[in-house]
């Protein structure tokens, strides 16, 4: 099936509640109040694999958010 629009994901931090993102200075994961900072994934298994990998490395799990349009 084919959509008009590309599907949108993000992570989300269990434990602090907030929208895993990329800080722009040092390149490092941290969690983010708003979605604007979200990192974004365009795919559900690119999110899930992230989500895994990040539990794996910081043994911190993740849920994956699919944003409405």
């Amino acid at each position: 099936m084919f959509t008009k629009h590309a599907e949108r994901y993000v992570l989300r931090s269990c434990s602090e509640g907030g929208y895993l993102g990329v800080n722009a200075l040092d390149q490092r994961i941290e969690s983010q109040a708003s979605l604007d900072r979200a990192w974004i994934f365009h795919s559900h298994d690119g999110a899930v694999k992230h989500a895994l990998w990040i539990r794996e490395v910081f043994g911190e799990a993740t849920d994956v958010v699919k944003l409405d349009q």
